[in-house]
């Protein structure tokens, strides 16, 4: 099973150890991306600066063993011991987001080729596991480009996700509301990212007296820490080197003109017990700070906005309407 997260102290009230990202050298010097990896798809996020300059890339609490991965229109930063990515940021605006293309019919994801074998997650990792390959930049963000739709199928932009309670419910209407939200204003960030537990499978819930947009936030151990081939249906063997199950997924959303920052964090589980039929009501449940994703993730995001402070540490009031 990999070692999903890394306790450590943090000065944030009541609350105990809470996890940073687990950085090991999975990959030895020299082997950070298959020698066939595509030109679009470069470690070097200078190379990509346009996709995140505005902002700013996310920094680390802690000392890392970065496994930064360029695409066409989305960056991210590979965890090579958990196979997943820790974040994803996409720059959408209103043409992006407006075209007709739809979801390539019959797509199936491949394993990321700029990473090393030791840190790809792989299809089989995934068959029938339990979960689904939830994409973290979503495929239909850029129906104006077939192409670009086609390079969101990779599996360092995925991680487990709950599937028909949350993937594909909950956690699709609100990608398609974030969509919205790019067509009315014209441009938005989005990163998004997964919450993992800490190394003893448990993490302090979100507290109405610590989250200044005054939600109560709770997550359940996954009913898998990681999966693998070799834990596949019903199975309970350990993973040794398997994809880490998030306890949550966040989401950041930024609007460069208004100077606004709204954040979300939701656990993954099947919502449709809770859920309500009106799903902007239902989100509010979720509305916390990024200063809060930045305690429970180890990351510091949104660093060169202006006015950072107060948009990062307020419960900013919300975009959607």
């Amino acid at each position: 099973m990999p070692n999903v997260a890394r306790a450590v102290c943090l000065a944030f009230a009541v609350m105990a150890a809470l996890p940073y990202p687990a950085w090991a050298l999975v990959c030895a010097d020299g082997e950070a991306a298959a020698p066939e990896a595509p030109a679009e798809t470069v470690n070097d996020p200078e190379n990509c600066r346009a996709l995140w300059e505005k902002i700013g890339l996310p920094q680390a609490g802690t000392e890392i063993d970065p496994a930064f991965v360029c695409h066409q229109r989305y960056v991210l930063l590979h965890n090579n011991e958990n196979k997943t990515p820790d974040w994803v940021i996409e720059p959408l605006n209103r043409r992006q987001v407006s075209g007709t293309n739809t979801r390539p019919e019959g797509k199936k994801f491949a394993a990321e080729e700029a990473v090393c074998d030791a840190a790809r997650a792989v299809d089989k990792d995934y068959t029938k596991s339990g979960y689904d390959r939830g994409h973290q930049a979503a495929s239909a963000d850029f129906s104006a480009n077939s192409a670009w739709m086609d390079d969101t199928f990779v599996l360092s932009n995925a991680v487990p996700q709950e599937g028909i309670g949350f993937n594909r419910g909950i956690w699709k209407q609100f990608e398609a509301l974030v969509r919205k939200l790019a067509q009315d204003r014209g441009e938005l960030y989005v990163i998004t990212g997964p919450i993992y537990a800490n190394a003893r499978g448990a993490i302090p819930p979100i507290t109405k007296t610590n989250n200044a947009c005054k939600n109560a936030i709770s997550f359940d151990a996954p009913a898998k820490a990681a999966i693998c081939p070799e834990n596949s249906g019903a199975s309970k063997k350990k993973c040794e080197s398997g994809v880490a199950v998030p306890v949550g997924l966040f989401k950041i959303l930024y609007d460069p003109a208004a100077k606004r920052a709204n954040a979300y964090v939701m656990p993954n589980i099947d919502h449709r017990s809770n859920e309500a039929k009106d799903s902007l009501e239902y989100l509010k449940k979720f509305r916390t700070t990024v200063k809060i994703v930045e305690r429970y993730t180890g990351f510091q995001f949104l660093p060169d906005i202006p006015g950072r402070k107060a948009q990062i540490e307020e419960c900013v009031a919300t975009m959607m309407h």
